[in-house]
Parts: C-alpha cells; structure tokens; sequence
C-alpha cells in the first residue's frame, strides 16, 4: 500500500524562513537610510543613492564655485549630498578629463575639519590618473584667505605639471547650498606652466559669487 505524507511542516518551515529572510533584507535597507555603516564595510553612507542616481547637466550658474573656464557643468542630488563634476580644459595630450569634483554635504555626513587622504578619496569615487597611487606623504599645501589647499604634483615632461588638489570650505568662508555644512573639493587639472596655474581654478576667486542658483 502506497502512503502519503503531509507537507504543511515543510511549508511552515520554508514560510517561517522567508519571514526572516525579509526581515534581514528590511533591517539592512534600515540600516542603509540611517546612513549606518555595517561592520567591515567601508562604502560611502550615500553608496545606494550614488549607484542610482545619473549626473545631468546643469547651467554654468549652478556651479557652486566661480570657474570661467568650466566647459560643462553636472549635478546630482544624493540627498544627504550634492554632487557636483566642473569640466576644464585639457590643452595637454595626457589621457584623462581636467575636472573639479564638489560634493556640499549636510548633518552627519559632513566630515570633520581633518584632513584624511583616503576619506577625501573614497567619497569622490577613487583618485583620477595619473594619481592612482597617491599618498599621504606625496602631499604638500598653501593657503589664501578661504583656507588652506592640500595638493599633490606630478610633471610627466617638458613644462607640464598635474596637480591633484583638496580643500574644504565652511559656512563661516563660503556662502554654500541651503541646508548644507561643508563644501569639499578635488580637482585634477594637468597644464602647462607652474602650479599656481595648475591650482588657480580653486583659489580664492573662485569663491566671490555667494549663494549657488
């Protein structure tokens, strides 16, 4: 004689399962809005948001700094953060796009007043070439009236010079965005000429245009 079993227990059970399954998905995602960092994960609070969300192309006047020379401007709202990417020229043939990444950030994402290589560098998505293997102790600085500027050179030949650069303006030095705390920059920018050339579309006149559009 043939018999049959019940499978409602199996059912249960894979019912019960699941439950938790979405319970851990739901804590994670949780998680993820607080901008709360798992443990051993080093990802940007604002990782999900980055990975969804596209640059556009914005007006010149939306720029949160004042760079004339800028060929294109984009923008992403990240919510905790706007990000911004300011294209330069490029007279040079090294590979690579002169560019000056902003990113104005709000409440705790806002980090503080020291200086961490690897921090600046994360949040801007890696090192642009040809400063792949930059470190703490390639890094110089200067100062004007807005505050200090934290850069690295590299001269690939004849008169070029390539400069990645930091700095970090406040509301106390700059008018920024509504409802943000901080404005941090990194720019590449490969010329020909001096560093002070290289450096001049973070300097000071590029903070005389007060609040953004």
């Amino acid at each position: 004689m043939q018999h049959y079993y019940p499978v409602a227990p199996a059912r249960a059970t894979f019912s019960f399962s699941f439950l938790r399954l979405v319970m851990l998905l739901a804590g994670l995602v949780a998680l993820s809005a607080c901008g709360i960092r798992l443990p051993g994960n080093s990802d940007s609070p604002t990782e999900l948001a980055e990975a969804v969300t596209e640059f556009r192309v914005v007006p010149a006047s939306r720029a949160f700094i004042s760079v004339p020379s800028a060929m294109l401007v984009m923008e992403r709202d990240l919510g905790g953060a706007i990000e911004q990417r300011i294209t330069l020229p490029n007279p040079t043939s090294l590979a690579g796009e002169n560019t000056i990444f902003l990113r104005a950030q709000s409440g705790s994402l806002a980090r503080g007043t020291r200086f961490v290589l690897t921090e600046q560098i994360m949040q801007f998505g890696g090192a642009p070439s040809p400063f792949a293997e930059i470190a703490e102790g390639d890094l110089t600085a200067t100062s004007d009236s807005f505050g200090d500027i934290t850069y690295a050179t590299m001269r690939p030949g004849g008169d070029l010079v390539c400069v990645l650069a930091f700095r970090r303006t406040q509301t106390a030095s700059r008018a920024l965005p509504r409802g943000t705390d901080a404005l941090d920059i990194m720019m590449r920018n490969c010329v020909s000429g001096s560093v002070e050339r290289a450096l001049a579309p973070i300097g000071a006149s590029a903070f005389g245009l007060g609040l953004p559009d």
